[in-house]
């Protein structure tokens, strides 16, 4: 059979030769023109989006659990999967632009002229439309980016007199974005609004074809009287020609420029700074202009006027003119429109390039998006949300490592457990990379692009390097037992052979060799007594008013800086005395907001302070002496300041030698007075371990941890010497670590623990063993000596721990509802401590019905907070408010 034999048999049973000639054989007035080719480029474009959609579609799973991982694993793992999302993602930026362009035509050359109205109508419609598709669309990978800007744009929404509440709550499944969210914005984009589309593309093709086309600008629009031209060949050709090219270029953008994916949505994120696509940036900047009482003008009325008069522009535009040189009210309106877009746009460009701390920002995103879409695929797995950790059975040295690595906030950027996060790489197969030479080296000194990505120096002492290194080293052996060796078997090598060595045991020789090259702990760094300034201004006292306020627990031992507050080395250098009294007593809105409170001091003491932070410079380590000069180094002459070779090393195989207690202006505390040798000693560890950074000076107790004047009472020895080597659970969440040290050195430390806030007038018996039950009543400090808050001891909460029953199955949901909802971002750990963002849970003690009211009806002051309305499931809210009944049940926090 031949082909016009085949083409016969099919004509006589579909009729497709009539159908063909009818939709081809379209008279042009004046002929076959290049400023045709919008209109079928519109559908031809459509097309496409379709096809990509649908591939896309195979892979994407709507859960706020799920959809951005099935997303990455079409752009990291689909063949092709990042070039057919480049042609849809590029292709919806296409519509819009090829969009603009064919109304252009069409208002210029008069087109919706002479009984065209409907189709000018149907015309707009479509527009709508698709700017709708583009919005429903960029939610679905749900990034940082997709997430915030979509977040704006309901909330835009909810502007809108009367209605625009229900319409956010509409659009959002509830008062917050979630699964709910995601399903429905997928539900408008796959299946309404294409419907929609399809349909209003019919009417508009049926329209077009019945009024005709209108031909030139100079064409009379109701009588055609210029010679027409067939749609077939000549302005097929063209269209076709045209619609290679705009292939062409979205495969060359697809290819050459594939479209990013961030890090997933992390709500509690409230540094991001939300900025929406090109064709949303003029109305994102309009925004701007409009608070308060005036936001329904500027959101409402004027869109709303000016949509108006565009669907009804053919009929005030009436006359049968056609030539835009002939039509200046019309043009004019729609030229001035247009410009101001173009300026709100750039304006909003050229805002955030000008703005230093924004467009520093927005590079950081840029540069954490590039690094999550470059990084390795990694699969989602259900397990990740149920297992509390993987490192339950580390040994002492890398669960201590752990504490560090959770408490300096390690896991924000590089993930739980290191397994990688949107901001840092994984760092589960580091131990192959580096010896642990190089990494300590690496952590105490990023290179540079560790800094660009947001690496901070660790500034640590040697003990917790060691423990940190020793935990890097486990990651990625889950439940694997690190084999150790003693701390004291560790010190007696050489330093050399630590170098050599990769084990942790090498680890901890290392660290312990390179002590004096440590920066110095917080007391050896602190007590400068009897150091002051030319003006007399005690710094020493500074720097205790520093340690008793926990100010390096957010700015770092002597103001390095932490992931939680900026570095304050070189103020001094930055803002004068008196600025920094203001700062200190008023901070500014965006201090606040980081969770710094006002400085409650006298001016003496506000001065001291201030002197201390001008006396923070930044300063090269020492370099490593041998351990027999370090034994042998003295004081420096004059200034009371320990070096760092003659402080006691807590590793070392021979007993520490104690140093003298600081000497400052001011009485110190009674128990620093006394003159025990071993409370002494203890006393040095303490401030090695830099526990005062939490428990105060003297263990008086700050906003971070409670104060341990007291602990006598509830304790005893041996009692308390085994929560110092095995910490609660609860103590261990709330940043404590394990103690490690030799059996003299731990007698020393809760001798001097147990001697807090009483006489010193007895030394206490070292011999913890042996030492008899029986406390003496302790005398309270002074209450000039007490802190402004002054906390439950540390034993209640061991006790408090000891009795906490485990989690049962609904409470261990609801744990695992906390971290897949990132809730831990602004609560804290497991939600027990809490953060400056947010406060705990443990001590609480809400009821159920209340814990359920405040998640999905927060108060003013939560929302002021950044606390969204709980929208989830009734089964999932109610396992949720289980577990947060379960740590609100504990009388007091870890760290509180």
């Amino acid at each position: 059979m031949s082909r016009k034999q085949l083409w016969q048999w099919l004509d006589q049973r579909t009729g497709v030769d009539e159908l063909l000639r009818k939709s081809l054989d379209e008279p042009i007035p004046g002929g076959a023109r290049l400023a045709y080719v919008f209109g079928s480029a519109l559908l031809f474009i459509f097309v496409s989006q379709f096809v990509t959609g649908i591939c896309l579609a195979l892979y994407y799973v709507p859960s706020a659990v799920t959809a951005h991982a099935s997303v990455a694993y079409i752009v990291k793992k689909v063949a092709a999967g990042s070039f057919l999302r480049g042609l849809h993602s590029y292709g919806s930026s296409a519509m819009v632009v090829v969009l603009i362009l064919h109304f252009l035509q069409t208002f210029l050359y008069g087109s919706y002229k002479g009984k065209r109205e409907l189709l000018w109508i149907s015309g707009c419609t479509l527009s709508l439309l698709v700017l709708g598709m583009a919005f429903t669309g960029y939610l679905l990978p749900w990034d940082q980016k997709a997430y915030f800007a979509s977040s704006v744009g309901t909330n835009v929404a909810g502007q809108v007199p009367v209605i625009g509440e229900s319409i956010r709550l509409l659009l959002r499944g509830g008062a917050t974005m979630g699964t709910l969210t995601i399903s429905r914005f997928y539900v408008l984009h796959v299946f309404i609004v294409p419907f929609l589309l399809f349909l209003f593309v019919a009417v508009h093709i049926f329209l077009f074809r019945k009024a005709g086309a209108a031909g030139p600008a100079q064409e009379d629009p109701v009588r055609p009287r210029l010679p027409a031209e067939m749609f077939y060949p000549k302005q097929v050709l063209i269209d076709m020609a045209f619609a290679l090219v705009v292939i062409g270029v979205l495969g060359m953008l697809a290819h050459f420029l594939p479209v990013t994916l961030g890090p997933e949505a992390n709500p509690a994120d409230s540094r991001y700074l939300p900025r929406p696509e090109w064709y949303y940036l003029p109305m994102f900047q309009w925004l701007k202009y409009w608070e308060g009482a005036r936001t329904v003008i500027g959101i409402v009325i004027i869109p709303v006027v000016l949509l108006a008069l565009l669907f009804s522009l053919p009929f005030l535009d009436r006359g049968l003119e056609r030539r835009p040189w002939r039509r200046p009210i019309p043009v004019g309106g729609v030229l001035i429109v247009l410009v101001g877009l173009m300026w709100l746009g750039i304006r909003s460009r050229v805002g955030d390039s000008r703005d230093p701390s924004v467009s520093a920002q927005l590079a950081k995103q840029t540069g954490e998006e590039n690094a999550y879409f470059h990084a390795a695929f990694e699969p989602y797995s259900t397990s990740s949300l149920s297992e509390r950790s993987t490192f339950v059975a580390l040994d002492p040295l890398a669960a201590q490592g752990k504490t560090i690595f959770d408490s300096h906030g390690c896991s924000g950027c590089h993930g739980d457990a290191g397994v990688g996060g949107g901001i840092g790489p994984s760092l589960t197969p580091i131990a192959e990379q580096y010896r642990p030479p190089q990494l300590i080296a690496l952590l105490r000194s990023p290179t540079a692009k560790m800094r660009a990505g947001g690496m901070v120096p660790l500034n640590l002492n040697a003990g917790d390097m060691t423990s940190l290194v020793a935990y890097l080293a486990a990651l990625g052996k889950p439940g694997a037992s690190v084999e150790t060796a003693s701390t004291t078997a560790a010190v007696t090598s050489p330093v050399s052979s630590a170098v050599e060595s990769s084990t942790p045991a090498g680890i901890a020789a290392e660290a312990a060799g390179a002590r004096v090259n440590a920066p110095h702990s917080s007391a050896s760094r602190s007590i400068s007594t009897g150091d002051q300034t030319s003006s007399g201004i005690d710094v020493a006292a500074g720097a205790k008013i520093f340690q008793s306020h926990a100010c390096m627990a957010c700015h770092g031992e002597a103001g390095v800086g932490t992931s939680r507050a900026p570095v304050l080395i070189n103020v001094g250098s930055k803002h004068s005395a008196s600025e920094l009294a203001n700062l200190l007593r008023n901070p500014t809105a965006k201090m606040k907001a980081g969770g710094m409170p006002p400085l409650t001091a006298t001016d003496p003491e506000l001065n001291s302070l201030i002197a201390y932070l001008g006396s923070l410079k930044s300063s090269r380590a020492a370099p490593a002496r041998t351990a027999a000069q370090a034994s042998s180094a003295p004081a420096t002459p004059g200034t009371g300041v320990t070096t760092a070779a003659a402080q006691p090393a807590t590793s070392a195989t021979s007993e520490p030698q104690p140093s003298p207690p600081p000497s400052t202006s001011a009485p110190p505390p009674a128990s620093a007075q006394t003159e025990n040798p071993s409370q002494q000693q203890g006393e040095a560890i303490f401030n090695q371990h830099g526990c005062p950074a939490c428990h105060g000076v003297a263990g008086m107790g700050t906003n971070i941890a409670p104060a341990l004047t007291n602990v006598s009472k509830k304790m005893t020895s041996v009692a308390l010497t085994s929560v110092l080597q095995h910490p609660t659970q609860k103590m261990t969440a709330g940043g404590m670590p394990s103690i490690n040290l030799s059996g003299s050195e731990l007698a020393a430390l809760v001798a001097y623990v147990e001697n807090l806030g009483t006489p010193a007038t007895t030394s206490p018996n070292t011999n913890i063993a042996n030492k008899s039950e029986t406390k003496t009543d302790a005398n309270v400090s002074s209450p000039a000596q007490q802190p402004a808050k002054v906390l439950q001891p540390a034993a209640n909460q061991i006790a408090d721990s000891a009795s906490q029953s485990p989690m049962n199955e609904l409470q261990s949901k609801g744990e695992q509802i906390f971290k897949a909802y990132k809730c831990a971002g602004c609560h804290g750990t497991d939600g027990l401590k809490g953060t400056a963002a947010a406060p705990g849970f443990a001590g609480t003690s809400f009821p159920p019905e209340a814990l359920k009211n405040m998640l999905q009806h927060p108060t003013a002051r939560m929302k002021k907070g950044g606390m969204p309305p709980v929208s989830i499931r009734d089964i999932d809210l109610e396992a949720l408010v289980a577990y947060l009944g379960y740590i609100s049940a504990s009388k007091s926090a870890p760290g509180k």
